[in-house]
């Protein structure tokens, strides 16, 4: 059977016989590509490959599940929590409370019956959970906790590059031995990393969003000034990349965002943004911004372990632990429970003296010898009995949980975007839905509020979520970072131009080097206009008919000169009438008078 594209090839027929022709009737179709693969870029427990044991560090890494990321990528980054007197009086030693009511309004509180001096009754006194400083800042590793809002929005296939592990000078390929991580320093979240990891997701071919989670907290603002830390370069080179490649739009968090808890703050992260980006506005139409930051339900208290709570001076969390312990047990009760609490936060110096002050015999505690357990088995066990006893442990757990929920919003759109793409097509705006594994915003707006966001001046728009009854936190924004500009300034624009510019793109590259002549073009325009044909049928064009929807034309006196033949040219022209939301519904009330 033989398939004949021209007269020639059954013209030089030598052998006498009957011969079955077929002639394409229909010529080739175009199939749209995927719209909703992110890449994210961020820090790692490690990076291998579990079938090789081959190092998978900035190599994008296509997944498709949790599953599929713990096994290559492992879990979640260590996090050191400790609390803090907010009674300066109580402890005249630390110098670092001098601001009483800012340090409650920024981090986590609580109250706990506690006593500075054995001799005198426990008072209620309020304390703060803080994360420890490291020497050099920040250490919240947001891409695990991102990828559990990823799937919990809906997402599934997407690309990892992992740019290092969570600490310095170590490239796991597998998950590391606790005890010995334990050991190792957390690394600073470094802005040429991550750059270098949104470069190296620039090799590949099929993703359509740019995520990086934890490049916002590499810039910071001291009330008058911002540093960047390579933040500027982060956002520059997502943008930018974006705009050459033409294939994907990258989706922004604002500087410092998880720690804007005012309007007054926002506004200054979007100023922030604004001049980090101010080098790559051309391709502002490529980046889209949500704002605020979200409190998420990913972490939860089963994922916090006393090790949490561990720092250099255990006196403070010793300390009320052991007076709670006094209060609720006595005897051979109290003597297990202590000794619990001496083995999770061990004292060291003067304190470890005063028994009855703190807990520091963990004789009575069975090591994980006596128990044939392994480390973290055995650390589960500890921690479960330290949350059977005592209820003011829980709420430092709970605490902590909450402080490592404040996410974000990048990692939880991705996952919007992919979702409202399979549901709905990429034609339709990605707004007006409620994010799942979401409790609230980190900072509730009003509408009047939000329209310095939505319409600024420049047009950067940072699309806001917000707070609505009955429906949790929803995004109600979808404009581009271009919003002044009538041709892009909704996301769902530019998401279906890069939609069927690399649908069209990827189905005409059998056609280089194809003679250029009435043939080909003729082949051109009829498979481009079959996908535009059922892109219309879907709704994802406007217009009564195809052809108020679209054109598509290619020829000799149309879109080409001969020159354009001789120097190898073949120009097709589509225009297109693409869906634009109704983001202003006005209704309009006229009272008549009745006869």
């Amino acid at each position: 059977m033989t398939i004949v594209t021209s007269a020639s090839s059954y013209l030089t027929r030598k052998t006498p016989g009957v011969y079955v022709t077929e002639v394409e009737a229909f010529g080739s179709s175009i199939v749209g590509v995927d719209t909703a693969i992110p890449v994210f870029v961020g820090y790692t427990e490690f990076a291998g490959d579990p079938s090789t044991g081959k190092p998978l560090y900035m190599i994008p890494t296509s997944i498709g599940s949790m599953v599929d990321f713990t096994q290559c990528f492992g879990g979640p980054a260590p996090a050191s929590f400790k609390v803090k007197n907010l009674t300066p009086a109580d402890d005249a030693s630390d110098d670092t409370d001098t601001d009483t009511e800012d340090a409650a309004a920024q981090l986590p509180s609580f109250y706990a019956d506690y006593t500075a001096d054995p001799t005198k009754p426990p008072v209620s006194t309020p304390f703060l959970l803080s994360p420890v400083a490291t020497p050099d800042e920040p250490t919240q590793f947001n891409l695990y906790w991102s990828m559990m809002a990823f799937f919990a929005n809906g997402g599934t296939a997407c690309y990892i590059v992992s740019v290092g592990s969570y600490w310095v000078n170590q490239s796991p390929t597998s998950a590391p031995d606790p005890a010995l991580s334990s050991t190792w320093t957390l690394q600073p979240i470094d802005g040429t990393a991550l750059t270098n990891g949104v470069i190296a997701a620039g090799y590949t071919v099929g993703p359509t969003m740019t995520v990086v989670p934890e490049a916002c907290q590499l810039a910071t603002y001291d009330g008058a000034n911002w540093t960047y830390n390579g933040y500027n370069d982060v956002v520059q080179t997502m943008l930018s990349q974006a705009s050459v490649l033409q294939d994907r739009v990258a989706i922004l968090d604002l500087p410092a965002c998880q720690t804007a808890t005012t309007q007054a703050q926002l506004v200054d992260c979007q100023t922030g943004l604004s001049n980090a980006i101010a080098p790559a506005i051309a391709a502002a139409s490529y980046g889209a911004c949500y704002a605020p930051a979200i409190v998420a339900s990913v972490v939860t208290s089963s994922n916090i372990l006393y090790t949490n709570l561990q720092s250099d001076d255990n006196a403070t969390v010793n300390d009320i632990l052991t007076t709670q312990a006094v209060q609720l047990y006595t005897g051979a009760s109290l003597a297990n429970v202590q000794s619990a609490i001496a083995t999770a936060f061990p004292l060291a110096g003067k304190e470890a003296e005063n028994s009855s002050q703190y807990s520091n015999d963990p004789s009575d505690y069975p090591t994980m010898e006596d128990t044939q357990q392994t480390l973290t088995q055995w650390q589960q066990g500890l921690d479960n009995l330290l949350l059977a006893s005592l209820p003011i442990f829980k709420q430092m757990e709970t605490l902590i949980a909450a402080e490592m929920n404040i996410l974000p919003p990048s990692g939880f759109l991705a996952g919007v975007w992919a979702a409202s793409d399979s549901q709905r097509g990429v034609w339709n705006a990605p707004a007006n839905i409620a994010l799942a594994a979401a409790t609230e915003p980190l900072y509730k707006m009003s509408d009047a509020e939000q329209g310095g966001f939505n319409v600024p001046t420049n047009g950067e728009a940072i699309d806001i979520i917000r707070s609505q009854p009955s429906r949790g936190s929803v995004v109600w924004g979808a404009r581009t970072l271009d919003g002044n500009s009538n041709d892009y300034r909704y996301i769902q624009v530019r998401r279906t131009l890069i939609y069927i510019e690399q649908s069209i793109k990827q189905a005409l590259a059998p056609y280089v080097f194809a003679p250029n002549d009435s043939l080909t073009w003729g082949t051109v325009t009829a498979a481009i206009a079959s996908f535009l044909t059922g892109l219309w049928q879907q709704g994802g064009l406007v217009g009564a008919k195809p052809s108020e929807a679209f054109t598509v034309s290619c020829g000799l006196g149309s879109t080409m000169t001969s020159q354009n033949i001789l120097d190898g040219y073949m120009i097709v022209a589509v225009t297109l009438q693409l869906v634009h939301p109704a983001e202003y519904i006005e209704l309009t009330f006229t009272q008549t008078m009745g006869s």
